[in-house]
């Protein structure tokens, strides 16, 4: 009896499990055809009308020739960079799509089925089960599979059999048997690449209907979306891959894509996320992907080599919204927000599935609203300040992160990105979808300070030589630092950025370089919107394009504008060679040649008019109380919020310090509480740093000590991760005496 009852409970699971594989299966194929979206959207009619147009160009006679193959594709190329092959599977998924996809005139199309079938039994010859995989290892374990397994899953049964079978084996023999395993070729998969396996095996799963092997790509993606030590989500929500390198919008805006698209098949089924996994992966899209999100484009700071490509946008990151727009997570409405917003200037098509979705978020009126506020990820070295009309970013390395890399030949000329590059947009478009970066000067990159010599902009990337390197802040405003000791370079130089409501204070000291070179803090390189614009000037400020610069200690800042010409190939991992010309306006501080212990310190207040700006820094709201190699610190005069860099244990406007720590204090207007966040940009994991405040408080987030007239508060080191403290006075007012 206990056996027959094991036996019932094992073949309803089993049923069960067919019933869930069967629904993936249907919202797959409802994903890819836009199955229930409203034909007659804008944005559907131009993605359905586009779908058959492209269908149509990859169909052309004399294109697509009679044997299934391509007139223009080089079938004998061995893997490299690129490979020419993989054309034929993305545009055999655009023919299925096509076919598969109603309101367009190619839906079920047989002369269009016929020609998918000819052009699959064609892979047979590059991508058979018996063909070596030589080259490169991606094309053959992820970049081929990712499009023949869903053009195999939606062409399933409208193909020839033996077609379908031999494809079938030849991804089995490629991918292997779990998605976390080696496949044919290749290392273990890790971070963006394990979410890619999953979904080639997700497909694979499909195609034989193999229920084990959809539960171990559910356990796979459960792992990959909790945050990491390795590669993958950091606990900061920033994204590493290629070791300890910030890849938010690259491969991180991929895996974004990717995991809310698996959600999305999954949904409602015993494969979908479990529910820890998915409140992580929406942490990740809300406080990670949307972060570095502004306009169309992703921050530069976290696409490294994928500034070097032309075609490079925000497209993995309004997918991710979108998709994650869709499902209800902790995080939904936030994520609903940012995806109406990014649609609000998204000036491009959308594929079927992506418009579908689109016409459902417009459709639903969601309030549209970008992030506001400050955050500093502690893995990545890396900060975003945001605000309405403008968007700001530091990007910095240490002994913990890589400074970024030229893998495929790209990014040649990036090796300063990490060294304090500062990066602000008012529209998102100023550096991207212009033709910028080829004639932009690489060894002149915002916020930097550097040594100008022949190899200043060249590919040389590693990991950091000191170890200092952090940020913090309330969630409003912060400050963030580090120790400058460039690769390549004989620099040495202690930068500090402090973020205000409306403006940015650099303050650099100790610029020291022995070399004879000559050396330079940026202050900006602008791209210049409209060539007949012009700086507008006062006594010690100015203003170009809405973005004002004042110099509160009188430095002298010398500009330039001109003309410079480039190419994308120039850039690496291209072979355009057409000619780009664009006008900039350089403005930097000239610290000649050989420095000792120099400085440099100015204030950027972007989104403002000339005359906003004259009075602004007439006003003279923010004092530098301090620039110094063992302290910098700034104050708001206008709500005595107060930053501060301790390069080491000192103290500054009565608070004193330990041990080196970045901290940022803000007080309420009757003084009578305080907010103290702080953190240790040594990133140590253990160990305290013990601040001493002026006055008597409690203390709560923290271990704190009242003295007679001082408070020692402890703030653990915690790997670099902000610790926020709420302080209360512990002085009572006392009351006024009053007579009869």
């Amino acid at each position: 009896m206990r056996f027959l009852g094991a036996l019932v409970l094992s073949l309803v699971a089993t049923a069960a499990s067919a019933a869930d594989i069967d629904v993936v299966r249907q919202n797959f194929v409802d994903y890819y055809t836009a199955g229930g979206a409203d034909r007659t959207a804008p944005r559907m009619r131009d993605a359905i009308g586009g779908l058959e147009s492209q269908a149509r160009q990859v169909t052309a006679p004399g294109f697509l020739l009679s044997d299934g193959s391509w007139n223009d594709i080089n079938y004998t190329e061995r893997p490299d960079g690129g490979w020419s092959p993989w054309e034929h599977s993305r545009r055999l998924i655009i023919m299925a799509k096509a076919y598969r996809t109603p309101g367009q005139a190619l839906h079920g199309n047989p002369m269009l089925r016929t020609q998918i079938e000819s052009a699959l039994g064609y892979t047979r010859n590059f991508y058979g089960a018996t063909v070596l995989p030589l080259g490169n290892w991606w094309f053959w374990t992820i970049g081929i599979p990712l499009d023949l397994a869903p053009t195999l899953v939606l062409m399933r049964g409208d193909v020839d059999p033996k077609i379908y079978d031999d494809l079938v084996l030849a991804l089995s023999t490629r991918i292997g048997s779990s998605p976390t395993g080696r496949g044919i070729v290749g290392p273990v998969p890790t971070g963006q690449n394990l979410v890619w396996s999953s979904y080639t095996h997700l497909c694979l799963a499909l195609l034989k209907d193999d229920v084990a092997r959809l539960a171990l790509v559910r356990d796979a993606m459960a792992k990959v979306t909790l945050p990491t030590t390795g590669e993958g989500i950091k606990s900061d929500a920033s994204f590493h891959q290629h070791g300890a390198q910030l890849y938010t919008g690259g491969y991180g805006g991929s895996f974004a894509n990717d995991v809310a698209k698996y959600a999305l098949f999954t949904r409602g089924t015993q494969y979908g996320l479990p529910p820890v996994s998915l409140a992580a992966f929406s942490d990740y899209v809300a406080d990670g992907v949307a972060w570095s999100l502004y306009g169309n484009y992703f921050d530069v700071s976290v696409i490294s080599r994928e500034v070097a490509r032309e075609s490079t946008t925000g497209y993995n990151g309004i997918a991710a919204l979108l998709q994650a727009s869709q499902f209800d997570s902790p995080r939904a409405m936030e994520i609903r927000a940012a995806a109406a917003r990014m649609l609000q200037t998204w000036n491009w098509g959308l594929p079927t599935e992506l418009a579908g979705l689109a016409a459902i978020t417009e459709r639903a009126r969601w309030t549209p609203a970008w992030p506001e506020g400050h955050r500093h990820y502690f893995n990545s070295d890396y900060t975003v300040h945001r605000r309405n009309g403008w968007y700001a970013s530091v990007k910095m390395f240490s002994t913990r992160t890589k400074s970024g890399e030229s893998t495929n030949d790209e990014n040649v000329r990036g090796s300063r990105q990490s060294d304090g590059r500062f990066y602000l947009v008012l529209r998102g478009d100023e550096y991207f979808g212009r033709n910028i970066w080829p004639a932009f000067d690489w060894t002149r990159l915002p916020g930097t300070t550097v040594e100008q010599k022949p190899s200043t902009a060249d590919a040389t990337y590693g990991y950091g030589t000191r170890a200092f390197a952090g940020g913090t802040g309330d969630g409003r405003n912060g400050v963030s630092a580090m120790e400058l000791s460039p690769l390549n370079s004989t620099l040495f130089a202690r930068k500090s950025f402090f973020f205000f409501d409306d403006a940015i204070v650099f303050l650099t000291n100790s610029i020291t370089s022995p070399a004879g070179n000559r050396v330079e803090t940026i202050v900006n390189q602008w791209p210049l919107l409209n060539n007949a614009s012009q700086v507008t000037s006062g006594s010690d400020w100015n203003v170009l394009e809405n973005v004002g610069t004042w110099y509160p200690t009188g430095q002298a800042a010398q500009t330039v504008r001109e003309t410079r010409t480039g190419t994308w190939a120039a850039l690496g991992g291209s072979s355009d060679t057409t000619q780009h010309s664009r006008t900039f306006v350089t403005t930097y501080i000239d610290h000649g040649t050989s420095p000792m212990n120099a400085t440099a310190e100015y204030v950027l207040v972007p989104n403002v008019s000339p005359s906003a700006m004259r009075t602004w820094a007439a006003s003279r709201p923010l004092s530098i109380l301090a620039n110094t190699a063992q302290v910098s610190a700034v104050r708001d005069l206008r709500d005595q919020s107060l930053g501060i860099v301790f390069w080491s244990a000192t103290s500054v406007d009565g608070i004193q310090s330990d041990a080196a720590a970045v901290v940022y204090l803000t007080t309420s207007a009757n003084g009578r509480t305080m907010t103290l966040s702080a953190a240790d940009p040594n990133g140590a994991a253990t160990g305290i740093v013990r601040l001493t405040i002026p006055g008597r408080w409690r203390a709560t987030g923290a271990k704190a000590t009242a003295g007679v007239r001082s408070t020692v508060v402890e703030i653990p080191k915690a790997g670099g991760k902000t610790t926020t403290v709420a302080l209360e006075s512990l002085v009572i007012p006392k009351r006024r005496a009053t007579g009869r």
